[in-house]
């Protein structure tokens, strides 16, 4: 049997990073892949979505909740007047693509400054996401400004990246969630194309599925993409391989537990040959490797874009 092994990078920024432990796959199986749907609508053919084709309110089916007053606490917690903490769902500072501390200082700056100034305006309504509070005690929850999602307009604005979660469409069949999902991430596409915000400044985009691309950003927040070269499934996880090198190339990894989320085993193997783009916390697992856990992790694009 030949293992692959490899030791598992801490996360810069553990309040978001969950690591796994390293696991043991037999032999590489190459899988070729087809033109076919992948996982209904959770695993998405972007390149040709656009934010008009996504939907224009598909975050913002209710209940809403009219709130009187709120305050920032930080570029990334909102202080309800009731006293109760929430962060905005589905989106993190794009400060966290950001590798200097004084570039990410002022990304975050930046991202607050513009949310102080919406939420100055009226009125406000919230929509609590379920889930338990996180370790700072913040519920997630989607906000919005008069007619306006906030999500929307940070992503849209280029002062924040998708965040994935399985709040926003993270189980088969959550149509709500998946829609909204799709909306955030064709949005951030446009930003990024648009080089608005923070994507203007240089070093911000995404990379290409290279080891040597990938090598220095360990344990940070990456968005990257490039062809599938094989799927191997095993017993434990799924691994999505970016090289022929399998000990040292790029690799996503989907354990067993979560293949379902990604419509199984058949619809994560039919991702070989195809061009995909992957966000989530880079661990040094016999190479650069993402875990992914959520649908959004992984975007198929119709065609070869530029990172």
């Amino acid at each position: 049997m030949i293992c692959r092994t490899g030791a598992t990078g801490k996360a810069g920024i553990a309040r978001l990073c969950t690591l796994i432990k390293a696991g043991c796959r037999k032999t590489l199986v190459a899988r070729n892949g087809t033109a076919a749907a992948i996982g209904g609508a959770l695993i998405w053919t972007f390149g040709v979505a656009t934010p008009a084709v996504a939907g224009r309110h598909a975050c913002q089916a209710g209940p809403w909740t009219p709130i009187e007053t709120a305050s920032l606490a930080d570029a990334r917690t909102i202080v309800l007047g009731d006293g109760r903490a929430v962060r905005l769902a589905g989106l993190e500072s794009l400060a966290a693509l950001a590798r200097d501390r004084q570039r990410a200082d002022a990304m975050d700056a930046r991202l607050a400054g513009r949310l102080r100034q919406w939420l100055a305006e009226r009125p406000l309504t919230i929509r609590l996401l379920p889930g338990r509070p996180d370790r700072h005690g913040r519920r997630a929850a989607l906000l919005m400004s008069g007619d306006d999602l906030l999500q929307e307009r940070l992503i849209e604005a280029g002062l924040a990246v998708v965040l994935p979660e399985d709040r926003l469409g993270g189980a088969i069949g959550d149509d709500p969630g998946t829609a909204c999902a799709r909306r955030l991430l064709a949005l951030e596409a446009a930003a990024r194309r648009a080089r608005r915000g923070g994507w203007s400044q240089p070093g911000m985009s995404v990379v290409t599925a290279r080891p040597e691309a990938l090598s220095s950003q360990y344990g940070h927040f990456v968005i990257f993409q490039g062809l599938v070269r094989s799927v191997g499934t095993r017993r434990e996880r799924t691994y999505i391989d970016f090289g022929r090198q399998w000990r040292s190339d790029v690799t996503v990894e989907v354990a067993a537990a979560r293949r379902r989320y990604f419509g199984g085993e058949a619809a994560l193997e039919q991702l070989a040959g195809k061009v995909v783009r992957v966000r989530g916390f880079l661990q040094e697992k016999a190479g650069p490797m993402v875990s992914a856990r959520y649908p959004t992790q992984i975007e198929v694009l119709a065609a070869p874009q530029s990172p």
